[in-house]
């Protein structure tokens, strides 16, 4: 079975089982990327951005029994807000990796402004190059937020906390979605997860990028992996927003 697994940390308790498990096949890409691939049948399932699987349930299925998920802080998806700029900015440097987060990006600024902001998807690397010149707002997403160094000359909002002030609830980021016709059984996902929370300190241990108290923190207070009732309702209200604005 080839399965889509994304290589940001923050899907490293989901994705850990599949990856030391010889009966699937893992396939490693942006979620921007694995939805494509899903779609054209390459693979049997795949980690995908919460977005595209409402943008695509005429060809994918998909589960929220766990998911990557946010309760207020997530500290990996982050926009830099040019301290020279107009506000709302005309436009925003976009992160290629998650279609989820630059629609949440949109989101926030029309519930916060009542206006629609134009999105440019980039490289992340150029984006980080822009943050040093400091030319433009931008949006970065998992590891690249996580690994960017400070920005002297921006404001930085963490998405997730801008959502809960806003709104009062909570975010979802990613599901696990598998062509219609095709379902996988949740307990494959409950199962999965729970394995990757056993090798919680593991995955602590060697992630050797960040700080170890900042990794300690970031996977076990500031993200979460199964759903709450305010996670559900939160991607409810976050996709009546977006079809308001016509992204789906």
């Amino acid at each position: 079975m080839k399965i889509g697994l994304v290589k940001h940390l923050n899907a490293r308790p989901l994705t850990l089982f599949f990856e030391n498990n010889k009966d699937y096949e893992p396939v490693y890409d942006n979620p921007s990327v694995l939805v494509e691939e899903l779609k054209l049948g390459k693979l049997d399932c795949a980690l995908i951005s919460s977005i595209e699987c409402e943008r695509n349930k005429n060809l994918l299925d998909y589960t929220q029994v766990v998911g990557v998920c946010a309760r207020d802080f997530v500290r990996s998806v982050l926009y830099f807000q040019n301290k020279n700029e107009s506000y709302p900015p005309e436009m925003v440097y976009t992160d290629l990796g998650s279609r989820t987060s630059v629609a949440l990006l949109q989101c926030l600024f029309y519930l916060e402004t009542g206006k629609k902001i134009q999105v440019l998807p980039t490289n992340a690397i150029e984006i980080s190059e822009r943050l040093e010149k400091k030319q433009g707002s931008h949006l970065l997403f998992g590891d690249h937020a996580l690994l960017q160094k400070s920005t002297p000359g921006y404001q930085v909002r963490d998405l997730a906390h801008w959502w809960n002030q806003l709104t009062g609830l909570h975010f979802c980021f990613a599901f696990w979605a598998f062509p219609k016709g095709k379902p996988w059984q949740d307990s494959i996902f409950i199962d999965a997860l729970t394995y990757g929370m056993s090798q919680l300190e593991a995955i602590i241990e060697t992630e050797t990028r960040l700080p170890h108290q900042v990794v300690d923190r970031y996977l076990k207070q500031e993200l979460h992996f199964i759903p709450d009732e305010s996670n559900l309702k939160g991607f409810d209200k976050y996709i009546e927003v977006c079809r308001e604005l016509e992204l789906i």
